[in-house]
């Protein structure tokens, strides 16, 4: 398995985590585990965007060794 892989499977795997607690944040009616499950779910989104800057400059690294190579 690569790295870029490796990189997409982890991608998924936090916003899936996202969408589990913003779900349960719906479902609850209790104002402070909603608020807590909400601030769980920005943190995997938190955690998908520094998985995806870093798939984004793997990308760029490679296009570069790449172009490099020509």
């Amino acid at each position: 398995m690569s790295l870029r892989e490796v990189l997409e499977i982890a991608i998924e795997d936090e916003e899936e985590a996202r969408d589990y607690y913003r779900r349960a944040a719906e479902l609850t009616g209790n104002p402070h585990t909603r608020q807590m499950l909400l601030s769980l779910s920005d943190m995997e989104q938190g955690h998908a965007d520094q998985l995806r800057r870093e798939l984004e400059e793997l990308i760029r690294q490679r296009d570069l060794e790449e172009g490099m190579a020509d």
